[in-house]
């Protein structure tokens, strides 16, 4: 009886496996892992990451508010009781030092805390959460802007907001946009593909508060977005159109001009990241 039992066990294991597989539109064939932070130990390593330092929006993004512990980077997102620069909230993020091109990238996050801590029926009120990549200019262990004037390419994986007054659409974290923005010579913005709406994902029964993986795959004609294996958007972004330059990585959250006035505690939890170059 214990013998059939777990050859039944068995067969059910391999049939979950290979049906997982099979939903997958990912082809991990293609790419050699290059890069990889599992987030081991109790510090942030400071020879792959900078401190995201930058005031912008309604938070004030601080060091202190990047926990590394058990295997899991922790972005605190803190309300504060006193204006500090003038804001009422402190947010956090970490950006690569190596800056990467055309391969595949890839974090398992959880996003928020589900705790709706001044009881007006909402959780997590009031913050922007975003795995991102972008040209950075780091000084010592921080970078304390996002507009340098080397970037040309911004690839969103995902951003998304407790509120959004611009987007209604986008409203709560468990929707999100997914795009490339690009950028000219002057710093000013060229356009986003896809185009918005069209860039919004949301995804049925979806709770960002859960973990999920999130990854894009650039090449030199595309780029495409993927949720827990699946691909969610494709949009051609051609190097013959479009100036590509190296990008470093950005895992951040903040609390942003198009979220309400005031903010909850809350928390990012990050397990790895990944990028893979093309074989």
């Amino acid at each position: 009886m214990k013998s059939n039992h777990f050859l039944y066990l068995l067969t059910v294991l391999f049939f979950l496996i290979t049906s997982c597989e099979q939903q997958s539109d990912i082809d991990y064939s293609l790419y050699e892992l290059k890069f990889e932070d599992n987030f081991d130990g109790d510090q942030l390593d400071l020879k792959k990451w900078a401190y995201r330092t930058d005031n912008k929006h309604r938070s004030i993004q601080q060091k202190e508010n990047v926990e590394v512990n058990d295997g899991y980077l922790t972005l605190h997102l803190k309300q504060l009781s006193q204006p500090l620069k003038g804001k009422l909230a402190t947010g956090a993020g970490i950006v690569s030092r190596e800056r990467f091109r055309y391969g595949y990238y890839e974090v398992r996050a959880k996003l928020g805390n589900g705790v709706d801590s001044d009881q007006d029926g909402e959780v997590d009120e009031g913050w922007h959460h975003s795995f991102w990549a972008m040209a950075a200019e780091i000084e010592g262990d921080e970078v304390a802007t996002t507009y340098p004037g080397i970037r040309r390419t911004e690839i969103d994986c995902f951003e998304n907001s407790s509120e959004h007054g611009e987007d209604p659409g986008q409203k709560g974290l468990n929707r999100f946009t997914q795009h490339v923005i690009i950028w000219d010579e002057k710093g000013k913005e060229v356009g986003r593909l896809p185009k918005p709406p069209s860039d919004l994902t949301k995804i049925d029964g979806f709770q960002a508060i859960d973990w999920h993986t999130y990854a894009f795959e650039w090449t030199e004609e595309t780029l495409r977005f993927f949720v827990d294996g699946v691909e969610t958007h494709k949009t051609s972004y051609p190097a013959s159109q479009y100036e590509h330059d190296f990008i470093n990585v950005w895992l951040s959250a903040i609390s942003a001009n198009w979220n309400k006035d005031g903010a909850e505690d809350s928390h990012a939890i990050y397990d790895y990241f990944r990028y893979y170059s093309f074989k």
